[in-house]
């Protein structure tokens, strides 16, 4: 039987100021109701039981999680003592969970992305399962509906298969963040995918990967396996891990990736962008959330979380968000600068309380 893993220790840092250290991004809503999180958990819980299903997440975040997820089991919360990036944590949770359950096909994913279409999702990764079960180290792309600068993108190489309606290609190349000339050629191409960061491995094969490809990290993981029950221990050995990605530590190198083209709606709402893509915009193309009143206003992202009036006069192509934590005010093509703004804002002792 397989299991899921829901990586829910990000920050999401370009969504400042509603994400925060302690609050970040898969605890928010973007629909009026439930957390990003508590809909990943939901959308998995329907074809994988409660039971098989694990969170691996900083420590500080367990209340939050708890609130958020009562019912999962307080031996499925897998916590980081600090946060060190995708590899450490995908390799800490696949020694833990082996350990439990032995060597299963394990579906690996993050708890802050935005899925809709939600049968498609169910169908192409139980297709990435099965090829798990056969040792392949599989990932999960995204068919790409305009040039986009902030994902990254994978090849289909070779066509292997098709299974249960769904074709299954090799990965030729991983490409990180492309330049929008370059994203605009990828589109046209159309044999380029995003990549969701949505994979599928055996146990057994992606702590092989990492052995192979990221030997000071797999020989840490030792370590923590044996000192499992030795909190403090975990710790020391915890934070010496490498921070470091699987896309670069492992998926670029190995030579079993393989992918399944998913084409349901996906959204990493990895920046204030991204509000125009999941909410409609009013007969001045402006996106309004919360108390708002834009005049002679066009191409803004209007966003406010108090209950005070905004008003916004004379602007385009603006961002503007107002939060109890602090009011952003950008043009949008600087969306993707807002995660500097916090790292400066975390290295300042006077402000830090403004991210955390």
């Amino acid at each position: 039987m397989s299991v899921a893993l829901i990586m829910a220790g990000g920050f999401g840092k370009r969504l400042w100021p509603e994400s925060s250290l302690t609050f970040p991004k898969q605890f928010l809503s973007f629909d009026g109701k439930s957390s990003l999180l508590r809909q990943t958990y939901e959308r998995v819980r329907k074809f994988i039981e409660k039971e098989r299903i694990y969170l691996v997440l900083r420590e500080e975040l367990k209340k939050q999680v708890r609130k958020e997820i009562p019912e999962l089991p307080e031996e499925n919360l897998i916590l980081e003592p600090e946060g060190k990036d995708t590899a450490p944590c995908i390799g800490f949770a696949a020694v833990y969970i082996k350990k439990r359950l032995g060597d299963v096909p394990m579906l690996c994913l993050p708890a802050d992305h935005l899925i809709r279409e939600e049968e498609k999702f169910r169908e192409v990764a139980e297709v990435a399962l099965k090829e798990a079960e056969e040792g392949w180290i599989v990932t999960i792309g995204i068919k790409p509906t305009r040039p986009e600068t902030a994902y990254g993108y994978l090849e289909m190489g070779k066509k292997l298969k098709e299974r249960d309606g769904h074709s299954v290609f090799r990965v030729k190349r991983f490409t990180e963040k492309p330049s929008y000339k370059k994203a605009k050629e990828f589109f046209e191409r159309g044999r380029y995918l995003w990549n969701a960061g949505i994979f599928a491995w055996k146990l057994s094969r992606i702590i092989q990967e990492i052995e192979k490809y990221l030997p000071s990290l797999a020989s840490n993981l030792k370590e923590l396996e044996k000192y499992s029950q030795d909190r403090e221990k975990v710790k020391e050995i915890y934070l010496r891990l490498p921070r470091i990605s699987i896309d670069y530590g492992v998926m670029e190198k190995t030579d079993l990736a393989i992918t399944i083209p998913g084409d349901f709606f996906w959204d990493d709402v990895g920046s204030w962008e991204a509000m125009e893509r999941i909410f409609p915009q009013d007969e001045w193309g402006n996106v309004v959330r919360g108390v708002v009143k834009p005049i002679d206003s066009s191409g803004n992202i209007l966003v406010n979380h108090e209950d005070k009036l905004l008003a916004v006069i004379g602007l385009s192509g603006v961002v503007v968000i107002n939060s109890s934590r602090g009011v952003l005010v950008m043009s949008k093509e600087r969306v993707q600068d807002v995660k500097a703004l916090v790292d400066e804002i975390l290295a300042n002792d006077r402000l830090r309380r403004y991210a955390r």
